[in-house]
């Protein structure tokens, strides 16, 4: 194998084990689990692995086939270096792992190749994170339980790497079931498995191939100003987060808030939820076209409320629908990355060609629409 021996070029050591962690599309629930909603994801077929051989020392080494360099860090001497870029993630997990009284007690040579495209909105940095947190697990026997494996790569997200994000995407990944998605409460960390069964149909993904970091975006942003609202409504209403809020309160709430940025903000995220619920149902009762009108809903709230989509990701759902698909909307976080599709199976092919061509004859970017499986999480492969 051509990776085994640029394992063993660049650590000058044979390969010992191998896993994999899969990306991530949330079908429905945008921007709510930060905010205590319900979000509703699923593993995809676009992967990460990650190669690995014990050392003997307490260096922790990390390269990426994307990448022609490699990092080190010593285990007692963890720290962010900007420099260090996407290494970052991977010291970081060691960083928690020992703040949470887990025995690890020598290095590791750490190399990982990916297919998941980075910024586009399918979770890149949370697979890589929940693949790392599940490869120091198996190789020091730490016996972390999927549900943990989320919550440290959350934590690494969260305290060493500064995005404020919930903790969708490390579960939607570590707790990843084949042809389910997960109805997730992304406040109480309680979720159940659907089944993803749309017959004739399928849902695609329609990459913008504009990709953001989300540190650097405006997402941190959009936290802040989620919380903001909170701290003025928690004077009159006896909540912990917004979506706690009903439809019915967003009356009250436009006149407590007195803010109209703040107070679209509040409504995304009230009707967003709404719309975890009914989608959910629609589901249930295989309603493709009560599942295409949600999708829609969802992305105009993302464009108007929330403001988080921009001219690339409306380009190519308006692209989308107009080339046949039942609903779009965009996935992730925005500010570019993916969207996703609803379209019968068999027409792929003709969408495909007329969403690319749509989309470079306005943007002059070449999008990529392609086919995805809903997977299983995490695993060991060698």
């Amino acid at each position: 194998m051509e990776l085994e021996k640029l394992f063993l070029q660049v650590f000058k050591s044979k390969l010992e084990a191998s896993y994999v962690a899969p990306a991530r599309i949330n079908l429905i629930g945008e921007h709510i689990d930060y905010n205590g909603g319900k979000v509703f994801p699923c593993a995809i077929s676009r992967y990460i692995k990650g190669y690995v051989s014990k050392r003997k020392d307490n260096v922790i080494a990390a390269y990426s086939t994307h990448y022609p360099k490699s990092f080190k860090i010593d285990l007692d001497d963890i720290k962010y270096i900007k420099s260090n870029r996407w290494a970052n993630y991977v010291f970081g997990v060691f960083k928690v792992l020992k703040e949470e009284k887990y025995l690890i007690n020598h290095g590791l040579n750490i190399m990982v190749d990916s297919n998941i495209p980075l910024g586009s909105g399918l979770s890149s940095s949370a697979a890589l994170l929940d693949l790392i947190v599940y490869i120091v697990s198996d190789q020091f026997q730490l016996d972390i339980d999927m549900k943990s494996v989320a919550r440290l790569a959350q934590k690494v997200e969260n305290e060493f790497c500064g995005l404020k994000c919930g903790i969708m995407d490390q579960a939607a990944i570590a707790l990843g079931k084949k042809n389910k998605a997960l109805l997730l409460d992304c406040d109480k960390f309680e979720y159940e498995y659907k089944d993803i069964d749309l017959g004739e149909y399928s849902f695609v993904v329609l990459k913008t191939n504009t990709p953001r970091s989300l540190v650097e975006s405006k997402y941190n942003e959009r936290v802040e100003e989620c919380q903001k609202a909170l701290d003025i409504i928690k004077k009159f209403y006896s909540i912990d987060n917004l979506s706690e809020l009903k439809s019915s309160d967003l009356l009250t709430i436009k006149q407590i808030l007195n803010d109209g940025i703040l107070y679209r903000r509040v409504r995304h995220v009230v009707t967003e939820n709404d719309r975890v619920n009914k989608f959910s149902d629609a589901l249930k009762n295989k309603d493709v076209e009560s599942l295409g009108k949600i999708l829609v809903e969802s992305h105009i709230s993302l464009k108007n409320d929330y403001q988080v989509t921009g001219i690339n990701l409306d380009t190519i759902v308006e692209a989308a629908l107009g080339s046949g698909a039942i609903g779009a909307r965009m996935t992730g976080a925005g500010f570019g990355g993916c969207a996703i599709a609803l379209i019968k199976s068999e027409r792929f092919d003709s969408f495909k060609k007329n969403v690319e061509n749509i989309y470079f004859d306005k943007i002059r970017i070449h999008a990529q629409v392609f086919k995805v499986d809903i997977v299983d999480g995490p695993k060991r492969i060698l």
